[in-house]
């Protein structure tokens, strides 16, 4: 919202200034005169000044750097504050007895800000500080030269002792910075160091040599695994003989050496034995056929091994091979004899009867055992070679990550030893600028102007008073009279709403004394006493029971000038303009439907209908920013104009709980209502209160004094509305003001439009601002301004309405 949007003309400003001339001539003259006598009473003051030139370095600075940083600005800014210490000026104070009366001052603080004040340094040059002057004011002209004269070579000095000062304090830090790096330096390459001892073999440098010896380690590994699974297979091919050659029988075996074959042939024998495929009954000369009993007699056994592992003894199938066993174990009896050990081999009873060892089976055994010392040691190497491979490749994997932390050590290590580096070449240009200060071939300060001996003073300036005096009296004067005239501005035409608040004025209500000004007793129902709504229900077309009520009260609110008092008395009192109207008469739209206010009432309902002609029917809320606006009014006078005389069905709800008046205005009793509605205590259609013959019922509030309604059931009116929207074309909304209560900030958005009461001379400007600004409406916005004069109106609608109210009257 703009608030500037409303500006004055210039003839606004010319009228206030001369309706005020009187004040703003007044102010004006006595600020002249303050002026006058400032310029004559004020004492002289002189100042003198000198000009120090701000000399550069003599050597070049390519070779020799500055130490001393900054600009000369900083410089001088920092010499300043040192040259005007309290230490300082107190020694010129004394050395020149400048001030011998220090009671003016109060205490030394005073003394000293006095002095600060009367000096001045000022800078030449433009943006490169080439020269500076320092001036200094007082009262004898001779005291400002010397006094201006000892504070330039203050400064000299000043200038002269910082820089050796910082020139020394620089090349003392550095050499401490400088220590500190070493030490810093040293304990970075000591830990480099300590981590290459730590982990070596993980270093970076070190992977491919890692990488060859796993690529030797792995080829040897291979190696080691092909000698295993040869010698798995010759182990497997002696077990196969040896098992073999324990379950073949004997008795080709004993025939054939008892028929004593040469040793050569058992020789060529044995020989032959040695090969595994060899080991064959058939075609092996000495060997008899196998035993069938004695094979099944084994693989029983194996069987029965097996089954005792997993099952118990009572187990069917342990039963079954155990009862076979027995069964083999007689048959080989009854064949070798009872005494024969059934449970050894052929070979192995041979041997237990007595017979001699046999070379085959004892070779066989040798080379068995051999095997078995072979294949571990096999093993135990395999093992060492992983055991070597897996620490190899961790190794490999392991050296990233020493890769980094190596690098972060080596990036710390010459960060380091970049900083040494750089703080001892910052060392040794810093002794060579010390140097430079001391034998003051730096930046040095020459006075170029000695202090000069004033001849005019420099104040009072009599010219820039007077023109101060002027200025200040035609501000003062006409800032005085804008005041009186502006200060909390209330809105006073219809032009300055739509300015300010840049939303449309639908209409301009006058005062309700207009519309009853031409004889009221006269016009007025029941000869000018208050219309007793309990009589008849042509006086009111609410009906009997709630005009009964409102009469039993005998309590009456009247119209003041625009706003309302109660008064209670036992009788209605007669109407007149002096006194007040009773608030019936507030509804214009029905006593006085010809009236310029009644007109204007209708100029707005019409606009609010164009406004939602898109819409099949409209909620419109009506508020104003305070209380007192009118608005109760607006609301039932715009309802009743467009149930009347725009054919519109409408409904007009009292939603101002706290502050009921609508049912007063209507002749309507308070209840029931809105609020046992909402309470659920009522059904809506037991609350709404029809007006006679008109399209146009009211919700009054309803009771509300013993059981208050929480905002939070405000929201249920929300759920009411669709219903009401299919019954009528025009719902009002009676709401309370914007800025007091929340009830309005819940109501507007339930509405499609906000008419807001906006009462001429009395709302300020402010308030209706911060209102708008606390709402912030979001649908369509009018404003119908009341309350205005007939004075406020243009001439030709008051000579229209009045005329034609005049006609009325004497026809009728």
């Amino acid at each position: 919202m703009d608030t500037t949007s409303w500006s004055l003309s210039i003839n606004d400003y010319w009228d206030i200034a001369v309706r005020r001339k009187w004040l703003i001539l007044a102010i004006l003259a006595s600020c002249l005169g303050i002026a006058g006598a400032l310029s004559l009473y004020l004492p002289k003051v002189y100042r003198s000044s000198t000009l120090i030139l701000v000399e550069t370095q003599k050597i070049p600075e390519s070779y020799v750097r500055p130490v001393i940083g900054g600009t000369i600005f900083e410089r001088l800014t920092m010499i300043q504050q040192q040259v005007l210490s309290r230490t300082l000026l107190l020694k010129v104070i004394d050395e020149f007895n400048l001030y011998p009366d220090k009671s003016q001052f109060g205490d030394t603080e005073g003394l000293i800000e006095g002095m600060r004040k009367n000096i001045k340094i000022d800078t030449k040059g433009g943006g490169r500080v080439e020269a500076f002057s320092i001036s200094y004011a007082h009262q004898d002209p001779m005291m400002a030269m010397k006094v201006t004269a000892r504070l330039a070579s203050q400064f000299i000095e000043e200038n002269l002792k910082v820089r050796e000062q910082f020139v020394e304090g620089t090349t003392e830090f550095l050499q401490e910075e400088l220590r500190r790096a070493k030490v810093s330096l040293e304990d970075q390459e000591r830990s480099v160091s300590d981590f290459k001892r730590k982990f070596m073999g993980e270093l970076p440098a070190q992977v491919e040599t890692n990488l060859h010896h796993l690529d030797r380690l792995q080829r040897e590994m291979t190696t080691i695994t092909e000698a295993l699974d040869n010698a798995d297979d010759r182990r497997a091919a002696i077990h196969k003989a040896i098992n073999a050659y324990e379950t073949l029988g004997m008795p080709m075996f004993e025939s054939a050496r008892k028929a004593q074959y040469t040793p050569a042939e058992g020789e060529r024998s044995i020989r032959k034995s040695d090969e595994p495929q060899g080991f064959q009954s058939a075609g092996m000369p000495g060997f008899g056929s196998v035993d069938p009993l004695g094979i099944r007699l084994r693989e029983l056994e194996r069987t029965f091994t097996s089954l005792k592992a997993e099952y118990k003894d009572t187990y069917p199938d342990v039963i079954q091979v155990k009862r076979e066993i027995e069964q083999v174990k007689a048959q080989l009896g009854q064949k070798y004899g009872e005494g024969a050990d059934t449970s050894k081999p052929a070979g192995a009873r041979r041997m237990a009867g007595g017979q001699g060892p046999d070379p085959y089976y004892h070779e066989l055994l040798r080379q068995r055992d051999e095997g078995e010392i072979g294949i571990a040691s096999l093993k135990e190497r395999h093992q060492r070679l992983i055991a070597q491979i897996k620490e190899y490749q961790d190794r490999v994997e392991r050296a990233p990550a020493r890769e980094q932390e190596m690098m972060n050590l080596l990036r710390d290590y010459e960060n380091t030893k970049r900083n040494y580096e750089s703080l001892l070449d910052k060392q040794l240009n810093a002794r060579v600028a010390e140097n430079l200060e001391k034998r003051q071939k730096g930046e040095t300060f020459r006075i170029l102007d000695p202090a000069n001996l004033p001849e005019k003073p420099e104040k009072p300036d009599v010219m820039m008073i007077m023109l101060a005096g002027l200025a200040v009296g035609c501000g003062v004067g006409y800032g005085m009279a804008f005041s009186l005239e502006q200060w909390a501005p209330p809105f006073r035409r219809p032009e300055e709403v739509e300015s300010i608040l840049g939303l449309p004025v639908l209409a301009t209500i006058p005062v309700l004394q207009s519309a009853y000004r031409q004889s009221p007793f006269k016009a007025l129902p029941l000869g000018g006493q208050l219309p007793d709504l309990s009589r008849s229900q042509a006086a009111s077309p609410f009906g009997g029971a709630a005009s009964r009520k409102t009469a039993d009260q005998k309590a009456k609110r009247f119209w003041w000038f625009g706003g309302h008092r109660e008064k209670t008395s036992k009788t209605a009192e007669p109407l007149a303009p002096t006194v007040g109207f009773p608030m019936e008469y507030n509804l214009v739209a029905r006593w006085r439907p010809s009236s310029v206010v009644a007109e204007q009432y209708r100029v707005a309902a019409t606009r609010l209908v164009l406004l939602g002609r898109e819409r099949r029917n409209t909620v419109m809320v009506v508020t104003s920013a305070v209380k007192g606006e009118g608005k109760s009014t607006t609301s039932i006078n715009l309802a009743y104009v467009m149930a009347r005389d725009l054919g519109k069905s409408t409904l007009v709800i009292d939603c101002d709980l706290k502050r009921p008046v609508l049912h007063t205005y209507a002749g309507a009793g308070a209840g029931p209502g809105l609020a046992e509605v909402l309470r659920g205590e009522n059904h809506l259609d037991a609350c709404l209160h029809g007006m006679g013959e008109l399209p146009l019922w009211i919700l009054p509030a309803g009771s509300t004094e013993d059981k208050p309604v929480e905002l939070g059931k405000i929201h249920l009116l929300s759920e009411l509305l669709p219903q009401l929207r299919k019954r009528f074309e025009f719902i009002v909304l009676d709401a309370p003001p914007i800025l007091p209560l929340a009830d309005m900030n819940v109501l507007a958005s339930m509405a499609d439009v906000m008419t807001l009461v906006v009462r001429a001379e009395v709302t300020r400007r402010d308030v209706v601002q911060k209102a708008l600004a606390s709402l912030k409406p979001t649908g369509q916005v009018g404003v119908v301004m009341t309350g205005l004069w007939t004075n406020q109106m243009p001439y030709y609608m008051q000579e229209y309405y009045y005329a034609r109210e005049r006609a009325t009257q004497h026809a009728a």
